[in-house]
Formats: structure tokens, C-alpha cells, sequence
């Protein structure tokens, strides 16, 4: 799986220049902290050197910081995740405005789905999975999802519980699932810079975890629990499960239908 990594790593460094990139951070869920702590982590390990713009930043100290990136021919790097997907978009405009507005042509997308095709001069995407997002996207490049670069986790305690539901109670809910009565919708519960450790803690009460959530799958597929890994709205668990889990993950399964 690290082998992906390095050619993404391999992209960024060159089109990188020796220069710092500007790393533009995606507003999330508790789940996306696995992307951003992997993405972090990511640039450790390479030895890249980043300045994170969260996208969420005041308006005037993030012009001036992309004005400044502009005129420093520095690589603009997108978080990766769901953002360029029809329940959201922000990325897809945030990334539209600072090409027309800057001119910017030196940009990478870090590992997401989409669910259409996109053709922004001077944008080179990556995808996180080889089915559903690669046929929309069939210039992108793949690597996984960047919670996957996390190192696995041993912690102390050990399983106490049998069983976690941790489905979501969203607009990504396929809607086709009963909530369990003790359902407890644990990436709602954070935010995407809030620590992960405490993710992974919770999820290591447990010995099963039932989830619709991507995140969540993948935390607890990290520490080897026993996951059944249920279809949301769209394509994402399904093609992701595929792509990246099943063949790494054999505790992992995935139940049901992502239509």
C-alpha cells in the first residue's frame, strides 16, 4: 500500500521545486482527522515542507497568503476526501476561484472521490479509488485514502464490548438502515483537528464494528477489529472497501449495496 505514496510523494516534491508548499486543510468531521493526521504524517516522512491554509480561513490573511504563494511560484496543495462530490463541492470552487483569481497553475488534489468529471487548467488530481472515482476521472492519478498512511496502533487496553454501531445520521446515510438503539454516530463527534488518538481509543472497546462511515471503518480496520463496513448515499464506501481495504483488511467486510 506505501508504494502509491511515493509516487504521490514523487509528484509533489517536484512539481514542489525545493519550495514550501501551501497545504489548504479541508473543514470535517472527527473522521476526517484520520485524513489530516495521515496527511500530516505523510509529509513528515517525505520531508516536505508545507504551511497549512485551513479553507475555512478569514478571507483577507487567506488572499494575502495565496497572493504571496502565487508570487512565489510555490505548489498549492487540496486536501483529499469527499469534498468534490455532489453533497458538498467546496474544494471544486475553492480550487475554480483560485485559478481564475490568481491565475494559479501549479496545484495537486490529494487522493478523493468524485462523482464527475473535472478540467481545471493547472489541477493535477488524485483519486482514492480505482472504480467509481477513476472512471469519472480517468486522468487522475491513484494513491489511498491518506488515513491509510497512519501507523497501525497498539493500545493498552484491551476489547470490553462486544459490539459498536457507529452509523451516520446524515445526508451521506443511504437511509436503508435502522439505527440500532445504541447507535452512537462517533465521527459526528469531532472535529477534523481534533485529536485521533481518542478516535481510536473509543473504537478499541470494541470487537465488532458496524458503520456506514468511512472513517470509521478504516480506524478500526487499522487496530484489526472485525468491521461490517455498510453502503451510504453514493459509490464511496463500496469503491474505497474494493480498492483499498479487502485485500489488506481480511477482518473487514462489506455488506449491502452502495446505490
Amino acid at each position: 500500500m506505501r508504494l502509491e505514496f511515493y509516487g504521490l510523494a514523487e509528484d509533489i516534491i517536484s512539481l514542489a521545486d525545493t519550495k514550501p508548499i501551501i497545504y489548504v486543510s479541508n473543514d470535517g468531521n472527527w473522521g476526517d482527522a484520520l485524513i489530516h493526521a495521515g496527511t500530516l504524517a505523510f509529509f513528515k516522512h517525505f520531508n516536505i515542507e508545507y504551511k497549512e491554509l485551513p479553507v475555512s480561513f478569514s478571507s483577507l490573511k487567506r488572499n494575502l497568503m495565496l497572493l504571496k504563494a502565487k508570487l512565489n511560484g510555490q505548489l498549492i496543495v487540496l486536501a483529499g476526501g469527499g469534498a468534490w462530490c455532489g453533497h458538498y463541492g467546496h474544494m471544486a470552487r475553492a480550487a475554480k476561484t483560485m485559478v481564475a483569481r490568481y491565475n494559479f497553475n501549479n496545484f495537486i488534489v490529494l487522493p478523493s472521490s468524485y462523482d464527475k468529471a473535472y478540467d481545471i487548467e493547472g489541477v493535477n488530481f488524485y483519486c482514492r479509488d480505482q472504480f467509481d472515482s477513476q472512471e469519472n476521472m480517468p486522468q487522475a492519478k491513484f494513491c489511498h485514502d491518506m488515513a491509510f498512511f497512519l501507523e497501525p496502533l497498539t493500545l493498552s487496553s484491551k476489547p470490553n464490548k462486544k459490539i459498536a454501531n457507529a452509523f451516520r445520521v446524515d445526508i451521506e446515510s443511504s437511509g436503508k438502515i435502522t439505527l440500532p438503539d445504541d447507535n452512537y454516530d462517533l465521527s459526528s463527534k469531532g472535529k477534523h483537528n481534533d485529536d485521533v488518538y481518542q478516535f481510536f481509543k473509543y473504537l478499541s472497546q470494541f470487537e465488532v464494528i458496524n458503520t456506514d462511515r468511512l472513517h470509521v471503518s478504516i480506524g478500526a480496520s487499522i487496530l484489526g477489529k472485525q468491521v461490517n463496513l455498510y453502503g451510504g448515499s453514493y459509490f464511496k464506501n463500496k469503491a474505497i472497501f474494493k480498492t483499498s481495504l479487502a485485500n489488506v483488511y481480511p477482518n473487514t467486510k462489506f455488506i449491502g449495496s452502495s446505490e
